[in-house]
């Protein structure tokens, strides 16, 4: 495969020069320090983070901010090299390098290092293309899932077969959704309030909120251990929250967890896995509130994971972004602290735009294929796709 690879590098290299790099851009005098700055910095996170390619990558973005583009084509150049499913091709940073010889030859390395691999299939879809929903959730009582949206402040619900109704509304940017017994809880966020929110199931009314004020956060996505305690990441304010059961507020773990997003937690509640940057997935023993990048195979990327679910000794993935579209399993060691190996589970899905997260039922993983965020008209349903674990 390397052979290959390399080959195919060659041969993109050798094409005939009538695309070149655009010309440089030039910064102003009193912007070069504050460059070369964030360049230390990236430097400094490339020394000490776990997860190199991500930062190899990040130093990438950073050269192309300043539109320096030979030093960003050679970083992107290292980022192919990895061979570990970084993918500029979405990232509107390079927009000016696109069409480019040498752009072009990073395209045709990634594409040919990340084949698709296609286990998924179709499981219904929600004929209202314009929901744009961030999260799923699944009631194993009535057999419902519950769709939150980010542009219509509202949650639906909806059948097996895709007949969908409302089931709350009035809400900010709805993102998280977990069933837990007879609840619905959710995260809804607006210009000046975040909120942690319990509704019952059968009346669809709200039991609790649970706000947090100010424009400094933006709850994402949440977890509820088997006791009943609820951790929620804020991406914004880079923090933890926690909700233990029978409290009236909301806490925050002591750790910080930069760009907080996908989490999940283990069946004995001990291990809480947070999504980050730019180390992947932190590990936090919560007896102890010690928290650590989780160790992982050599090549094995963690980038821009958004979904986060633990089944089986395994945690379940979806990472987008500049990430190759994907599902993976990563396979955790018997202590749960450490990855052991990883399978690519769904890449390049014809249906993928906007992969984001999705939900365990039993032994099936339902997620949301295309929920469109980038688009303003011409919304297409949304297809739910099921995944066999």
């Amino acid at each position: 495969m390397a052979g290959r690879y390399l080959a195919l590098l060659f041969s993109l290299a050798v094409l005939p020069a009538s695309a070149q790099l655009p010309a440089s851009g030039k910064l102003a005098d009193s912007d070069w320090p504050l460059f070369r700055a964030e360049v230390a910095r990236v430097e400094k996170l490339l020394s000490s983070a776990s997860d190199r390619a991500t930062v190899t990558y990040q130093m990438a973005r950073t050269w192309a901010s300043a539109k320096q583009w030979p030093e960003t084509m050679q970083w992107l150049q290292k980022v192919a090299g990895l061979r570990a499913g970084l993918d500029p091709s979405r990232d509107s940073i390079f927009t000016e390098l696109r069409g480019t010889r040498d752009f072009e030859a990073i395209l045709a390395a990634v594409s040919e290092a990340t084949p698709v691999v296609s286990h998924s299939s179709s499981a219904f879809t929600v004929p209202e293309g314009d929901l744009i929903p961030e999260s799923v959730a699944f009631d194993p009582k009535s057999k419902h899932f519950y769709f939150g949206s980010m542009n219509k402040g509202k949650v639906v619900r909806c059948s097996m077969s895709g007949d969908c109704t409302r089931f709350a509304s009035g809400l900010g940017v709805v993102l998280g959704l977990k069933v837990h017994g007879n609840s619905l809880w959710l995260l809804s966020n607006s210009d000046n309030e975040s909120a942690l929110i319990q509704y019952d199931l059968a009346s669809a009314r709200v039991v609790r909120k649970y706000p947090v004020t100010g424009a400094g956060h933006n709850f994402n996505d949440l977890v509820i251990a088997p006791a009943g305690n609820v951790y929620l990441t804020d991406t914004r304010a880079g923090v933890v929250w926690h909700l233990a059961t029978g409290s009236s507020d909301l806490t925050r773990l002591p750790e910080r967890f930069e760009f907080a997003n996908g989490i999940a937690i283990s069946p004995d509640g001990r291990f809480l896995y947070v999504s980050t940057f730019p180390d992947g997935i932190s590990v936090v023993d919560l007896p102890t509130h010690i928290a650590a990048p989780i160790a992982r195979p050599a090549d094995l990327c963690l980038a821009t994971i958004d979904g986060l679910y633990f089944y089986r000794g395994a945690l379940v993935a979806i990472q987008n972004g500049f990430m190759t579209p994907r599902v993976v399993r990563f396979t955790l060691t018997r202590d749960l602290r450490a990855i052991e190996r990883f399978d690519v589970l769904e890449r390049r899905n014809p249906l993928f735009e906007g992969v984001t997260t999705g939900v365990v039922v039993g032994g099936e993983f339902f997620y949301m294929a295309n929920i469109q965020d980038d688009k303003k008209t011409a919304f297409n349903p949304i297809t739910i796709l099921k995944l066999h674990l």
